[in-house]
């Protein structure tokens, strides 16, 4: 084999190009892309009284890289399935204050899928992050290349 010319690449290291794009766990980028989805997840979680998204939105602080959903039944509401007594084999019970449940006790999973209120929003379901990339991840993708394309400009 014959080598007819050289080419010779002259760049700046790939953390250095990656730290002036902001590309990092808490860079701008990653900052977009995390408000980016906590605004959209919304429509694929649960909602009854608003609780659970008003929750995640005010224990995501700006800047977190992370999306929080930090309350008793955000597990079970994720997964779908009824969580329940591992004695009793049964979620709560009734009594003339509502519904209870055992005091300490951890529950388990069961097989029973929760039946979700679909009312105020209809696409809501289990697995809320996978079902947001199914139906928007090639819109969030180029969503996130544009930002990370207006920002590579001087």
């Amino acid at each position: 084999m014959r080598v007819v010319g050289q080419v010779r690449v002259d760049m700046k290291p790939v953390k250095q190009i990656m730290a002036r794009l902001g590309i990092h766990a808490r860079g701008d980028v990653q900052r977009f892309h995390t408000a980016n989805v906590l605004r959209r997840i919304q429509k694929y979680m649960p909602y009854r009284t608003g609780a659970t998204i008003h929750l995640m939105v005010a224990q995501s602080p700006v800047g977190d890289p992370f999306i929080h959903v930090d309350v008793p039944y955000a597990r079970m509401l994720y997964y779908g399935k009824v969580m329940v007594d591992p004695v009793t084999h049964a979620a709560g019970f009734l009594t003339e204050n509502g519904w209870r449940s055992r005091r300490g006790v951890k529950k388990v999973k069961s097989n029973r899928d929760i039946q979700y209120d679909k009312s105020k929003n209809p696409r809501a379901g289990p697995f809320w992050d996978r079902r947001l990339t199914a139906a928007e991840g090639a819109a969030m993708s180029a969503e996130l290349q544009d930002y990370v394309r207006r920002r590579a400009r001087p």
